[in-house]
């Protein structure tokens, strides 16, 4: 009679235990049949590209999915452990093998075969506002950079008026100023996390102004010129956070090498109107500095592997300790050099005004009517536009 009593009631329990497995099969089995079609697939915990990373799966790895919500497939990934959790993947990162069985109709339980599917073209990736796998990524790009740069276009136009006050004469035309110069560069992009990078950077900037003014109606017909330029070369590390999917910012700090030069020309004609008497100063210095950057950008993907960058930026940079040489010489043959230090100073030409002058000298001049003596400042900071193309490894 026991023995009887423990068959009856092993009997439904062994049932139960078959139906639940039946059940359970149920629930996951039939799912969609799935092949990674992207270089590298991320298997996130939530349906959300800011979502914590379970497993990276290659190119051509067979995955199957419960179900499809929205832009994401819930998969089943092995643990490093053993056992396995439930996770999500981009639709973009995969191509559907084979689709999940109709579920049957109460009226109609006979399953019809279905003709097999014949396998997708394989597409690239989606862009913007999909999936991003993080990998490193090299930036190459173009660009202009404007700045204010200061001192240096101070010099350029207070030669010229200082030479007016001498002349008693009025200026024909303008002195250009220097403001804007191209770039190109290059940018390493390291993943730290998801959508964080860090960058190491490198770019080069240049530019230059040339003009040349007249002088009319003063004691004799005279000619000045100039020719202000910059080089820069800043080396940055910066932070890339991307809150959107296409939207990242950027900050940094860098440190900027940076040549700069002079080139002033004053001619007036000569007794017989064939010879001209002029004088040339050529000057040339560099320093280098910290400063920062902050940067918004654009991230359009172009596949798996590019992407175009469109960035704007803000950089911080000013300099005040420029050593250089400046070379003079003038129409008699004579000529000298002079090493020394980038100064900027105000000097009389005769009357109460005071006028701006940079030149490089090897000592802060002295002489009778310079007042204002300092170091010359460039203010290097302004805004930049970059244009590249990101390839990802």
């Amino acid at each position: 009679m026991s023995r009887e009593r423990r068959i009856l009631f092993s009997a439904p329990s062994a049932f139960v235990l078959v139906i639940m497995i039946l059940v359970g099969g149920t629930a996951w089995g039939g799912g969609i049949k799935l092949r990674v079609s992207a270089e590298q697939a991320n298997i996130r915990e939530k349906p959300d590209i800011m979502s914590v990373i379970l497993q990276q799966l290659p190119e051509g790895a067979a995955l199957e999915a419960e179900r499809k919500e929205g832009e994401w497939y819930a998969v089943l990934v092995e643990k490093e452990g053993g056992g396995s959790v439930l996770g999500y993947v981009h639709e973009s990162l995969v191509m559907v093998i084979e689709a999940a069985p109709p579920k049957p109709s109460p009226q109609r339980e006979r399953v019809e075969e279905q003709e097999p599917r014949p396998l997708p073209p394989r597409t690239p990736a989606a862009p913007s506002g999909v999936e991003k796998s993080e990998r490193m990524g090299v930036v190459f790009w173009l660009g202009g950079r404007h700045a204010a740069v200061g001192d240096l276009n101070d010099g350029a136009e207070g030669l010229a008026r200082y030479y007016e006050s001498r002349l008693s004469a009025v200026i024909d035309g303008e002195v250009g100023e220097l403001h804007f110069g191209y770039l190109f560069g290059a940018e390493v992009r390291v993943p730290l996390a998801p959508g964080l990078y860090f960058s190491l950077g490198a770019e080069r900037s240049s530019g230059e102004a040339s003009s040349s003014v007249s002088y009319k109606g003063g004691s004799s017909e005279a000619a000045y010129s100039t020719e202000p330029s910059l080089r820069t070369t800043p080396v940055s590390l910066a932070l890339i956070i991307y809150p959107f999917r296409f939207i990242y910012v950027k900050a940094g700090l860098d440190y900027t090498f940076a040549r700069c030069a002079y080139f002033y020309r004053f001619s007036t004609p000569g007794p017989d109107d064939q010879t001209e008497s002029w004088q040339e100063w050529k000057g040339e210095a560099t320093s280098s500095g910290f400063g920062y950057q902050l940067g918004l950008g654009l991230d359009w993907s172009l596949g798996s592997r590019f992407s175009l960058i469109a960035e704007g930026s803000y950089r911080y940079s000013r300099f005040d300790s420029f050593e250089g040489e400046d070379f003079y010489q003038e129409s008699t043959s004579h000529q000298s050099r002079e090493e020394g230090t980038l100064y900027r100073f105000r000097e009389s030409a005769g009357g109460q005004e005071t006028y701006p002058l940079v030149f490089i000298r090897n000592r802060a001049p002295t002489e009778a009517g310079v007042t204002d003596v300092r170091k010359a400042v460039l203010d290097l900071s302004g805004f930049g536009l970059r244009l590249g193309l990101k390839v990802c490894f």
